[in-house]
């Protein structure tokens, strides 16, 4: 199908959805019982994530990006929602707010995993990218037309004149 044949994209475009976060118990235990379950699902995330980018499993990876992102905005939702009421909990019970520091740790230290994951994909990516640019720039050179002399040889301007090449990604 050629570029004229293909239909026109969709007028309506479907608008993302509103997401309604939930609101934390007013019992302070029960808050932070809420927000470890909430730490203990983007610590899973995370580690599917992690795990899909050191099999390098793209499809997975692809996968877990909704889910990442709905997971994130909750976390988001959460932490400020405990922020705010800061003051509350000096009366949560001591072995929950521990477990919840702990908590914490662990989901720095999966955070801190994924981000090295995430680092090293990027790197690969970015050679990727080079060798791909460095392979198009030889091309060009092998199959670029010369300019000869009057004696049969090439011109200097001919072998320095440099290629120009250039990646522009847009995230």
């Amino acid at each position: 199908m050629s570029y004229e044949q293909q239909p026109p994209a969709p007028e309506n475009i479907a608008q993302p959805q509103q997401i309604q976060f939930r609101t934390l118990s007013k019992d302070t235990n029960t808050a932070l019982r809420e927000v470890a379950s909430t730490i203990n699902k983007m610590s899973k995330v995370f580690v599917e994530e992690t795990d899909a980018l050191n099999a390098t499993d793209r499809t997975a990876f692809i996968a877990l990006q909704e889910r990442k992102f709905l997971t994130a905005q909750e976390y988001q939702n959460d932490m400020g929602q405990i922020i705010s009421r800061k003051n509350e909990m000096t009366s949560a019970d001591p072995a929950m707010k521990e477990k919840l520091k702990k908590m914490q740790a662990d989901f720095a230290e999966i955070s801190s995993q994924n981000m090295e994951a995430l680092s090293r994909m990027q790197r690969c990516t970015e050679k990727l990218g080079n060798t791909i640019r460095n392979a198009a720039i030889h091309a060009a050179q092998k199959h670029r037309g010369y300019s000869y002399g009057e004696n049969g040889a090439i011109s200097n301007a001919a072998k320095r004149k440099a290629i120009s090449s250039g990646l522009s990604e847009t995230v």
